[in-house]
């Protein structure tokens, strides 16, 4: 979720208002074809829920996932003078970023465009009306910012045979939590990510909607994690200089980690720390 809050951000600072004017599709199978409904609307809102980026512009909407290897470039379109003549050109990002892994263009009514970029092809952008945009929003829970307290710990404790790890991260019930930030959270609340709710007090339930608030807000604020393939539209995230676990060999506290399965995702968690 801070990976996606990040070009949310960026892209209503970059793209904001402005038109698509044109758009060339490269690979049908990350960007439907049906965003070409979209040519000509001007872009009033982008936004997030859970991990999905919802462009919108009068009851049309283009939602992309970036999953694990997404990516979005905006690209500008600068003006210089040299003497009377005025010379536009497009500025140079790093050489060929933009056009490596290129999935689509989508052409400004600035002159700037931006891009889909997509690695492993795990992510995707596809067009919505309003009735497909509110059934994909009814199938997401809670946003974990939002989310209180009191509301949080009733929330889990309705599933106490179910492990907290894969109920932390199952978007109908918290929309947003990646396997990192499950991992993190997990273990400033020293809680076994294998622990099932059940066994979980009240307290500590209480402890893990704090440290996982406290974790996500740090991380937006250091633009994500960057690890492998997550790069943000002005370069790479932070918040990798603050994890604690996560592809770690011994937690803060000097204790060797184990490394587990869970879920089928990869866990590192402190036998120590964690109970």
């Amino acid at each position: 979720m801070p990976e996606v809050e990040t070009v949310v951000r960026q892209l209503q600072r970059k793209i904001l208002g402005r038109k698509i004017v044109k758009i060339d599709i490269n690979d049908a199978k990350v960007i439907d074809k049906n965003v070409k409904q979209f040519l000509r609307q001007p872009i009033k809102s982008i936004e997030r829920r859970g991990k999905a980026i919802i462009i919108s512009s009068d009851e049309k909407y283009l939602v992309a996932h970036l999953r694990m290897t997404g990516h979005f470039y905006h690209v500008e379109r600068e003006e210089e003078n040299k003497g009377k003549e005025k010379i536009k050109k497009i500025k140079k990002i790093k050489e060929g970023d933009y056009r490596k892994y290129l999935c689509g263009i989508f052409y400004l009514d600035d002159g700037s465009f931006f891009t889909f970029n997509e690695i492993r092809r795990f992510g995707g952008m596809r067009y919505m009306n309003k009735r497909q945009l509110q059934l994909f929003l009814q199938s997401l829970g809670k946003e974990p910012l939002n989310i209180k307290k009191e509301e949080f710990v009733g929330l889990f404790k309705k599933y106490p045979s179910s492990t907290i790890k894969n109920k932390l991260m199952d978007q109908r019930i918290i929309a947003g939590i990646g396997n990192i930030y499950a991992q993190e959270a997990l273990y400033h609340a020293k809680i076994n990510p294998q622990r099932k709710i059940q066994e979980i007090s009240k307290e500590k339930l209480a402890l893990l909607h704090t440290k996982l608030q406290k974790i996500l807000t740090l991380a937006i604020r250091k633009n994500g994690t960057t690890v492998s393939n997550y790069n943000h539209l002005d370069g790479k995230g932070d918040f990798q200089d603050f994890l604690a676990v996560y592809q770690k060999v011994f937690c803060p506290q000097k204790h060797s980690l184990k490394r587990i399965i869970v879920g089928g995702r990869g866990t590192y968690y402190c036998p120590r720390c964690q109970r």
